[in-house]
């Protein structure tokens, strides 16, 4: 029987794991508890006593907790869980049973094995709040992704997205368009104003373009004061007005130490096979022409 643990004290996420031993032979009853380290009932609620002989909590939904069960009562009907075999999961759910946190991560492993004291083989129950360790995972992959100056997603990122989308503009056909923005004469205002102007034109100008732009579209700085905007499902001519529209949401807005600004704007549609370098090199001369026209204005290539 396992040997009675002190309770630990709540944390956001503990260190020990949470223990139960199940029935390795379902009866009519189905799987049910022998026995709990103080950490399970802890985790859980309750007392230890009150989980000997219950159904096994695993998950938090009683749906899926059920289907689990099921499934592990007919691998066992079956043979089909040997000594040695295990499952395994991730359970994300609203509400954290063991610290009160908005939003946790239960991992979770359920094994078969021999153990003394118990005449048939047993299943043990592992579980553990992983809260912490995701936040961190997922921080550090934002940082990851993410231009540190304006917020927006990174180079990187949106390299990705840029062969993600013809991918699946070649297998599905869907239309998208990309959109290159440059900040006009964005040297002078370094030069005549300071870098630390600059800076906080290149933020104020990310924030107007996560305002302007749709739910859908993506939007990078691509390099000092260059950014792409990737549209997907749009056509050429939707995502010129597009382009348009946030051009001169952009001349008409204040823009702190600076006064006004502009940009030129290049738009293509990506075509079906088309290279990513081919891609680029379009919206690239499409955005040339609009300097060489003048600046504070869209040209596209079709």
């Amino acid at each position: 029987m396992l040997k009675p643990l002190h309770h630990s004290p709540p944390s956001n996420e503990s260190s020990n794991q949470a223990i139960a031993v199940l029935s390795g032979k379902p009866t009519k009853r189905g799987i049910r508890i022998l026995d709990v380290s103080a950490e399970y009932a802890h985790f859980w609620g309750g007392e230890r006593d009150e989980w000997l002989g219950a159904l096994p909590k695993i998950v938090r939904r009683e749906v899926e907790n059920q289907q689990l069960l099921d499934q592990l009562g007919g691998a066992l009907m079956k043979g089909e869980l040997r000594t040695g075999d295990s499952l395994s999961g991730v359970d994300q759910s609203e509400g954290n049973l063991s610290a009160g946190v908005a939003s946790a991560f239960i991992e979770w492993r359920i094994t078969a094995m021999e153990m003394p004291g118990y005449a048939e083989k047993v299943l043990v129950l592992t579980q553990r709040d992983i809260s912490k360790r995701v936040e961190k995972e997922t921080e550090l992959k934002r940082l990851a992704t993410t231009d540190m100056l304006t917020g927006l997603i990174n180079r990187a990122r949106f390299d990705y997205l840029i062969k993600h989308e013809i991918g699946r503009l070649n297998r599905y056909i869907r239309p998208f368009s990309l959109i290159m923005l440059d900040v006009d004469y964005f040297k002078s205002v370094n030069d005549s104003l300071g870098h630390d102007v600059g800076d906080q034109v290149l933020a104020t100008l990310s924030k107007l373009l996560e305002e302007n732009l749709r739910e859908s579209d993506y939007c990078a700085r691509w390099g000092g004061e260059e950014f792409m905007i990737l549209a997907p499902e749009t056509a050429l001519a939707q995502a010129v007005k597009l382009a348009d529209k946030v051009r001169q949401r952009i001349r008409c807005s204040h823009f702190p130490g600076a006064g006004s600004v502009t940009v030129s704007m290049g738009v293509v549609e990506v075509t079906p096979h088309e290279t990513q370098q081919s891609v680029m090199k379009r919206v690239d001369n499409a955005l040339y022409r609009a300097k060489e026209k003048g600046r504070d204005r869209v040209e596209f290539e079709s």
